[in-house]
């Protein structure tokens, strides 16, 4: 196969476009189609290379993977090697944890499925992830373990026509597959191969030649102009919240189709400008070039322990490319060309492994030793003891969606339990209410009453309003119904809090909204969906629990691009200035106030509403993630447990609104917790928080204080007042009698 200048100079578009997406996002937001450049690119010229050698009789397994790594892991593990040692020097135990994870999984070709899997709510952002694109490298990696054996198998038999067909059906499927899943599982779509292999194949289509000729020069230079802008506006106008790939990564992919098909003649004036020498060098550095950036860029902003300035970003990117400048011509060429450096496959081979191997062991040594924690200052452990401050009913009462099953009241109860058993007050929502517990319990044990936690993650209480189930979590629905069903058994019911992440839900509506609809439109559609929705899941909650019981909504927490605790750990290790830690810019500074809106406008009888984001927010800018000397977050969005009683010690008037009337005194409350007495009073709170933190008003409908005997006195009245009142309504009056037998013996089943 001829060597094609263009085609080094299409690797450089697209290194550049990923290389400025990742430093200067606002410049070019759709950049990240660099990578879907690169997979068609391969694609194209891995089958070229089997085909020519297969019709020649020459192909051999082999020799085929000799050559892959020497292509490919010479100048990765230089990589790994360097930013092994940097990590160590750089990352707290946690993320070191972390790190040596993703190691093990670049060894093991399979990055991608791991961070897959971190996609869910205990990941770290994925800017504090130093090998978080090699991901792209184990996709291709994965086809060049099954691609060879089929193609080499086809060709060599002679079916070379039964080859295009399993091409064009294999691309057909896969990007079928990829629309299909890119809008259910995101996250899946966009790091396994299944849903990537059509990209290759896109390649692989030409490769085989299963594609019309271009005829005429006039032919070919219109496909490398217009592949060419297929590739530049998708860079220039994609964002990151397009659904991708899917079908949306047709037209770079499309682009770059075209632009090695119409360079397969004469060079076109496209292909001309590919080849300008500085494109060319650009283009030849390209494969060290991504595999330097991206550490380069993370390890940077981790060590400032802050975003990165403009300026700063751009030494980053200088100094990646001189990293790999050095690493094409000291370590990839040496390696490449047989003639520099003699091994014999059979040890260049071995010498992969081994070095596979040892990667593999530093890796799960990082792993398995916890990012050898027992190494660092009481400082360092301190800061990270946040992120493993985790609800201690999560593990027995929050489910994950994917199960229909309900835990049973008595493990997922706390405070002063009643009437054999039940609950008087229900925790219901998302992973969001789950992180609430903590202090709701607290709160639940010093006022005298029975809150029952019922939490399901990615489950918005609004699920239960859906007749068909979510294919993402297929189970939320039966699960909050469940929920409400054993709710309105309880004869003691009396008040159910609802929380979720109400900034993503809104997020969500929107971004199922027409493509036309945009702007303060969509926003405005947005919100008046959810407020709609809100009150049909009151309306719900009434028609099975009953209309006399209470209900209060809390609005979700801000969210941060980085998880507090992490950014103290850091600070503690390298002795830096924490003060980025202690109040940043929240990332949902546009949904989470929107949301907010909604909720505060919401006016229905029974109702509270309580939002808050004004507790750790002075203004919409800038929000607080610490209090009293304690981290109030274990990750990006979910709340610690010393965030939690930090909440719920300002839940006392909510709950005197809850049950309707004034508090009428009572003796002094009783003392606080070590934990809460660390939390600052109304008045500190409101010097660290802003007004918000030491007075309700901004904060929903609850303005008035009162006792703690206060509270649990008005609970128990309330309750004993209601109970015979919920079940002489429910029942016809021949029942009463048994109805009072039967729900009290229910309450006890519930129980054992």
């Amino acid at each position: 196969m001829r060597y094609r200048k263009d085609i080094d100079g299409l690797r450089a578009v697209a290194v550049g476009g990923v290389v400025i997406y990742h430093a200067f996002p606002a410049v070019l937001p759709g950049g990240f189609v660099g990578v879907d450049v690169f997979f068609v690119i391969s694609g194209f010229l891995i089958t070229s290379i089997i085909a020519s050698d297969a019709e020649a009789s020459r192909f051999s397994i082999g020799g085929f993977y000799e050559r892959r790594f020497r292509r490919i892991l010479p100048a990765l593990a230089f990589m790994l090697a360097i930013t092994t040692c940097a990590a160590v020097v750089i990352l707290p135990p946690g993320e070191l944890k972390q790190y040596g994870q993703s190691l093990l999984a670049v060894a093991a070709f399979g990055s991608n499925v791991l961070f897959w899997h971190e996609g869910g709510y205990f990941d770290g952002p994925a800017g504090d992830k130093p090998l978080l694109h090699t991901w792209s490298l184990a996709v291709e990696e994965q086809f060049y373990i099954v691609w060879p054996l089929i193609a080499a198998a086809l060709i060599a038999l002679g079916h070379r026509r039964l080859l295009k067909q399993f091409v064009w059906a294999a691309v057909l499927v896969s990007l079928a597959a990829s629309e299909i899943v890119v809008r259910l599982w995101p996250s899946q779509a966009f790091y396994l191969i299944p849903y990537r292999a059509w990209e290759l194949g896109f390649g692989a289509l030409l490769a085989v030649g299963a594609l019309p000729s271009l005829r005429g020069r006039l032919q070919r230079e219109g496909a490398a102009w217009a592949g060419l802008a297929l590739i530049a506006f998708p860079m220039l106008i994609y964002t990151e919240d397009l659904p991708f790939p899917g079908l949306s990564a047709v037209p770079p992919c499309l682009g770059t189709l075209l632009l090695i098909h119409a360079g397969q003649g004469a060079p076109t004036r496209a292909g001309q400008m590919l080849s300008w020498r500085p494109v060319l060098f650009v283009g030849l550095t390209s494969y060290s070039f991504y595999l330097w950036h991206w550490p380069v860029l993370v390890l940077l902003h981790i060590a400032l322990n802050r975003p990165l300035h403009a300026p700063e970003a751009a030494m980053a990117v200088l100094a990646a490319f001189a990293l790999a400048a050095f690493s094409l011509r000291f370590v990839e060429q040496p390696f490449r060309e047989r003639g520099a450096i003699r091994l014999s496959r059979r040890a260049a081979l071995g010498a992969s492994g081994s070095m596979l191997t040892m990667f593999a062991a530093a890796g799960a040594g990082g792993w398995v030793a916890n990012g050898f924690e027992a190494f660092v200052s009481p400082q360092v452990a301190a800061a990270e003891h946040a992120t493993k401050s985790v609800n201690i009913y999560r593990a027995r009462c929050h489910n994950d969606g994917h199960t229909a099953a309900l835990s049973a009241p008595a493990d997922c109860m706390a405070g002063t339990g009643q009437m054999g058993g039940g609950y008087q007050v229900l925790l219901w929502g998302d992973s969001h209410a789950d992180h609430l517990m903590p202090g709701l319990a607290g709160l639940a044990r010093s006022e005298g009453f029975a809150i029952r936690q019922s939490t399901a993650s990615g489950c918005s209480p609004l699920a239960i309003l859906s007749s068909s189930s979510d294919p993402r979590h297929p189970s939320c629905a039966k699960v909050h119904r469940a929920t409400l069903d054993e709710a309105a058994a309880q004869p003691a019911l009396g008040a159910i809090i609802v929380s979720a992440r109400w900034s993503a839900i809104l997020q969500g509506i929107a971004n199922a909204a027409p493509a036309q609809v945009e702007g303060p439109r969509r926003d405005h559609a947005a919100m008046s969906a959810l407020r709609g929705r809100l009150e049909s899941l009151v309306r719900r909650i009434r028609a099975t629990t009953g209309t006399d019981t209470r209900i209060l909504i809390i609005g979700s927490t801000p969210e941060f691009n980085f998880w507090p605790a992490n950014c103290f750990a850091r600070a503690a290790k390298l002795g830096s200035d924490p003060e980025y830690c202690r109040k940043a810019p929240p990332k949902d500074s546009h949904w989470g106030p929107l949301a907010d809106r909604v909720l505060a406008d919401f006016e229905t009888p029974g109702v509270s509403v309580i939002l808050p984001r004004a507790y750790f927010c002075a203004e919409e800018s800038f929000c607080s993630t610490v209090a009293g000397g304690a981290i109030l977050y274990r990750d990006d969005d979910h709340l610690s447990n010393e965030g939690a009683r930090f909440v719920a010690s300002r839940l006392r008037p909510a709950l005197e609104d809850l049950w309707g009337r004034p508090a009428s005194g009572g003796p002094a409350p009783q003392a606080r917790s070590p934990v809460e007495a660390a939390l600052p009073s109304p008045a500190i709170a409101s010097a660290i928080d802003g007004p918000a933190a030491s007075s309700t008003g901004a904060a929903g409908k609850v303005r008035r204080r009162t006792s703690a005997s206060g509270i649990s006195r008005r609970i128990q009245s309330s309750m004993d007042s209601r109970i015979s009142q919920r079940r002489s309504n429910r029942l016809p009056a021949s029942c009463a009698l048994i109805s009072r037998r039967t729900s009290t013996d229910s309450s006890r089943q519930s129980v054992t």
